[in-house]
């Protein structure tokens, strides 16, 4: 548990960083109505990778018909909530959507990177257990 909060505090950390550079770059070009776009587009898609961590961590040592199940169908809830984020946004807020979108696909693809290497290495740990 302690090397998963760990895990989580870099990705934290890492991605604060990411945010820190975006919005330093939305401030230098002077489009400070963008900085909401940003900020939203960052939050939905660390809360998502937060939420997959979480998810396929509890089913890492389950069977493999479990751990299929939870990877298939988180993939799919997860698309449902990106989804549903992107349609609240375009619907109901007034913040720039597109910036908003291109926030939260170079966010989500960025913490998609981090997930991958995370589970990559509980692979390479796990293998070398055996």
């Amino acid at each position: 548990m302690k090397n998963n909060f760990k895990l989580l505090a870099q990705v934290f950390s890492i991605s604060l960083i990411l945010l820190s550079i975006a919005l330093l770059v939305v401030a230098l070009l002077g489009k400070t109505n963008y900085i909401p776009s940003v900020v939203s587009g960052y939050a939905i898609s660390l809360g998502n990778m937060i939420l997959a961590l979480y998810s396929l961590t509890w089913a890492f040592d389950k069977p493999n018909n479990t751990f299929l199940s939870v990877v298939l169908g988180g993939m799919g809830i997860r698309f449902v909530f990106l989804f549903a984020a992107l349609f609240f946004v375009w619907k109901f807020t007034q913040i720039p959507f597109t910036v908003f979108v291109i926030s939260l696909i170079g966010f989500y693809l960025t913490l998609q990177i981090f997930e991958i290497r995370i589970f990559q290495k509980r692979l390479n740990n796990r293998k070398a257990a055996i």
